[in-house]
């Protein structure tokens, strides 16, 4: 009997059944292989190859192939133009320099014409807008001919002192109009309240002042004063101190008068302009903020007078110490006082003290002999003796120094006027700030000039030490005349006599012969007329040295070195 499909089917699942009961825990059929294999292996013999070694006849090693790698993302585009870079290297690098170069060239361009569209506007805008004036005293010297010139180009207005009417029309016709030179003479004090009146009236003028119409300016656009600059502390020659020993120095002829210029008449000056620079507070800090600079007193003297003091040059020391000592307390005074004034017409402004070394033509010549005679004539021969060999050693030193160019001292004076910005020598500093920066370090006194840093940084050594550097030439001709075994001879100080005229011819029966004229340059050492106390005093000097037996004139031979 054919069993059905239903009984087939139950049979199938009943010997499923019986097979799963009956094997519950058999293994995986290669797993089972190898277990059986690996058994043979340790515990059968010892020659039997392994189971990878062993090969069936015509069939190849089975091995399931590894899963292909999956695809590598897409690169980002940061990624693929690193990789164009590194194989394009030098088209890279000359795009690189070719963009550096045309945006700094497009920046510079901009800049520049930035710069030059302000200047042009500076020099083309209306006569009323340019109304910050400098005061610059002393336009007679030979530094204010450029400092005036460059401080018209930078579009301010100046007015100038000077002591003559015909400089100042010499100074005037030199300049665009912007330039007013008023009459003072340092020497006279009595001119200073005529010199106030006439800067006043200039205040209320129109600018420029060689334009047809009316000349004088609406209220609201008068000008105002921004800086004061005074060059009267330094040397004049029209009151000049010639070298002279402080024991000789003649107070009321010589001193009184270069103090009154150097000192007391720009101090005055200094004194009325005061007022006048503080009326206008709103204006100070609009230029301020501008970056235009604040309102500043600026006084220049000479560096070896105000910092050292060198031998000879009493006059000349004392009064640049007065001039700057005045200056520290005014400077002090304007600080206190801006911390404590409610209107703010003290603040933003400052006091700079400008020491001038060697500056272009104004260097001082080593004297020649005649003038060395002629600045001795009215000494005494005890002080030609005392004095007399140092005063030639120290005037006959020749200047080695190079004098600096004029333009140094020009851009540092418009550098403080401006606020550093202007004044610069170098155009790749505009507008960073490095005329500012360089203002901030020099702080309120800086030196100008060859010689001048020399000089400040002396000031700073010990006195004692500082006396030795300055007599060091003299210290060493003194040994040397010591370890010579005969001294040299010094020159005399006594000018040479002048050979009288020769006499006219007469008749030998003439009864009076005529006395030949006294030479005018000065008499013979042999011949000198003195009182009895300066002879005193000479022979006495005499046995103190050899220079002092030289300076003797052979009046004490006895005495002399010479002597064996």
């Amino acid at each position: 009997m054919v069993p059905t499909l239903e009984e087939v089917e139950y049979y199938l699942a009943s010997i499923e059944e019986l097979l799963w009961s009956a094997t519950p825990d058999l293994p995986n059929l290669h797993e089972a292989v190898n277990r059986l294999w690996v058994d043979i292996s340790r515990f059968g013999p010892q020659n039997l190859p392994s189971l990878q070694d062993v090969h069936a006849a015509g069939m190849k090693a089975f091995e399931v192939p590894a899963p292909p790698p999956p695809p590598p993302p897409p690169r980002s585009w940061i990624e693929r133009s690193a990789s164009w870079a590194g194989t394009h290297r030098w088209t890279v690098g000359g795009i690189v320099v070719g963009v550096g170069a045309i945006g700094l060239f497009a920046g510079y361009t901009l800049k520049h014409r930035h710069v030059r569209s302000r200047r042009a506007k500076a020099a083309n805008t209306p006569h009323s807008e340019r109304r910050q004036v400098i005061v610059v005293l002393g336009g007679d010297h030979p530094l204010a001919a450029a400092l005036i010139k460059d401080l018209e180009d930078k579009g301010y207005i100046i007015i100038t002192s000077v002591a003559t009417l015909e400089a100042a029309e010499a100074l005037e016709s030199t300049t665009h109009g912007y330039v007013r030179a008023l009459i003072l003479d340092p020497s006279e004090p009595g001119t200073v309240p005529a010199f106030l009146r006439s800067l006043a009236s200039t205040l209320s003028r129109r600018f420029p002042i060689n334009v047809a119409g009316d000349p004088y300016a609406s209220p609201s656009s008068h000008p105002y004063i921004h800086s004061v600059i005074s060059l009267l502390s330094l040397s004049t020659s029209l009151v000049p101190a010639a070298p002279t020993p402080f024991e000789q120095l003649e107070v009321d002829n010589t001193y009184m008068p270069y103090l009154t210029a150097t000192h007391i008449t720009p101090i005055r000056v200094i004194q009325a302009l005061l007022p006048l620079l503080r009326s206008s507070p709103a204006r100070a800090r609009d230029a301020a903020s501008n970056f235009r600079g604040s309102r500043s007193i600026i006084v220049c003297v000479p560096a070896t007078d105000a910092r050292v003091g060198l031998p000879f040059s009493s006059a000349q020391a004392m009064s640049a110490a007065a001039t700057l000592r005045g200056l520290d307390v005014l400077r002090r005074e304007i600080n206190v006082a801006a911390l404590t004034d409610s209107t703010e017409s003290m603040k933003n402004m400052k006091v700079v003290v400008v020491d001038v070394g060697a500056v272009g033509s104004t260097v001082e010549r080593a004297f020649a002999q005649q003038d060395l005679y002629k600045a001795m004539e009215d000494w005494t021969p005890s002080e030609k003796v005392a004095y007399g060999p140092a005063f030639s050693s120290v005037m006959e030193q020749p200047s080695a120094r190079r004098p600096a160019d004029v333009s140094d001292f020009v851009n540092s004076l418009v550098q403080v006027v401006s606020g550093g910005r202007k004044g610069g020598v170098w155009p790749f500093t505009l507008g960073l700030g490095l005329g500012r920066f360089r203002n901030w370090v020099r702080g309120e006194r800086f030196a100008v000039g060859a010689g001048a840093r020399t000089y400040t940084l002396a000031s700073h050594l010990p006195s004692s030490m500082l006396d030795i550097l300055l007599s060091l030439p003299q210290l060493l001709i003194s040994v040397r005349n010591r370890l010579l075994p005969v001294i040299p001879a010094i020159t005399q100080p006594y000018p040479p006599p002048q050979q009288p005229a020769a006499p006219p011819v007469i008749p030998a029966t003439a009864l009076v012969v005529p006395e030949p004229t006294a030479p005018t340059v000065g008499k013979a050492p042999s011949e000198p007329e003195v009182t009895i106390e300066e002879l005193s005093d000479h022979d006495i000097s005499s046995d103190t040295g050899s220079e002092a037996d030289v300076e003797s004139g052979g009046e004490n031979v006895e005495s002399s070195w010479i002597k064996a």
